[in-house]
């Protein structure tokens, strides 16, 4: 696509080299990555081959403005962020990491993404917990079935996901915290599917951990992420996540006996992906810049579009559409149609980047994209269809 186009976020489009290649619309699976955050990139790859590990204690430095930035999107301390290197491990941390007690309850959802799925499962098995599934209706999570739930006692957690992967179905991350406080239930939320597009203030909405990688809505690389707990929940924490540098005065090498660091650091267990966070920090510099309120309107207005012209050309939206539960993703089918057929020719043939899942033809555009990119991609869809029907 053309990067001449004025942006009504007034963003540099120069600063999305993708849009020379595609219209991409899998930000829900992996995201490419902005101009300034592969030039951060360079400069750790440079300085690493030029200094080695002389430059480490600047490198530290810049890592304390990452946890300082993201600390500012959730609306927490930076204390209480850990710098991840997967949403999994963020979520494993939580899993194998409390203190379970004989009949401790999990709340989780069905059809969620493995990534929160099978730690519980693991958890179930090693530490004797109990699972309870919140189900899916019609593709949606009610709130009275969570209720339902947790009013059948003993739940010490609730393992929801912000926005389902395959649908775009978006919680109700404010109720959920309500009820979680109501019945005693500690909060665990993968934000990979929301955060970076809709505004998360963890303190505001209850929650008590967050775990969530770069690599989608934040714009970052993989293998880099946030991992958050709330101060007052560290004390929850078995010392099962256990390296050198998550350990007090850490430095102090020759000391075997240190103990976890008083902060969410104790989860930054060994050596971190030093590039790959410090690359993060300029993506979520990036969107901090911009806003998550603007961002979330630009984007359901993208979506919107795109709604609209699948429903004009005979597809069944099966993501919501508008209010508090729609996301950034966009889902559909339509009878008689391969979806996994049409997705491999709009990238293959006409430049489009979205993807098959559960049966669902899935767009999920983000920040930089415009309304002329939208419907460029339903002319590109209409064409793909009848190539495959020719």
């Amino acid at each position: 696509m053309s990067n001449q186009t004025s942006h009504p976020l007034g963003i540099d489009l120069n600063e999305f080299p993708v849009r020379e290649e595609y219209i991409y619309l899998n930000h829900a699976g992996t995201s490419p990555i902005p101009r300034r955050t592969a030039e951060m990139f360079r400069l750790y790859g440079e300085e690493a081959a030029k200094y080695g590990s002389a430059r480490y204690g600047n490198w530290e430095i810049r890592l304390g403005k990452v946890r300082q930035t993201a600390a500012r999107m959730l609306g927490c301390d930076p204390s209480e962020i850990a710098l991840a290197k997967s949403t999994t491990l963020g979520l494993n941390n939580v899993a194998y990491g409390l203190d379970w007690k004989p009949g401790d309850v999990v709340i989780v959802e069905e059809n969620t993404f493995p990534a929160n799925w099978l730690p519980w499962i693991a958890a179930e098995r090693d530490y004797g917990i109990k699972r309870r599934v919140w189900p899916e209706r019609d593709y949606r999570y009610n709130l009275e079935d969570l209720e339902d739930l947790l009013r059948q006692g003993s739940v010490r957690l609730v393992a929801a996901t912000s926005a389902n992967f395959s649908t775009g179905f978006r919680q109700d991350l404010a109720a959920i915290g309500e009820l979680c406080r109501k019945y005693g239930a500690l909060f665990c939320l993968d934000a990979i599917q929301t955060l970076g597009v809709f505004p998360i203030n963890v303190k505001e909405l209850g929650v008590d951990f967050l775990s969530a990688d770069s690599h989608k809505w934040l714009l970052g690389p993989e293998g880099a992420g946030i991992f958050y707990v709330s101060r007052d929940k560290l004390d929850l924490f078995k010392d099962t996540s256990i390296g050198w540098m998550g350990r007090e005065n850490f430095t102090e090498f020759h000391r075997l006996d240190l103990p976890p660091d008083p902060t969410a650091r104790r989860f930054e267990e060994g050596s971190p992906n030093m590039g790959g966070f410090m690359a993060m920090g300029e993506s979520l510099n990036l969107l901090l810049d911009i806003g998550a309120e603007r961002i979330s309107t630009h984007n359901r207005e993208l979506c919107k579009v795109l709604e609209d012209g699948l429903e004009a050309q005979g597809w069944t939206v099966m993501s919501q559409r508008g209010g508090k539960h729609a996301s950034s993703i966009v889902t559909a089918q339509k009878e008689g149609i391969d979806t996994a057929a049409v997705a491999k020719s709009l990238l293959k043939n006409h430049g489009v980047f979205c993807v098959y899942r559960r049966g669902f033809l899935r767009m999920s555009p983000h920040l930089y994209e415009t309304v002329g990119d939208m419907e460029e991609t339903l002319g590109r869809l209409e064409k793909a269809v009848a190539d495959l029907k020719a």
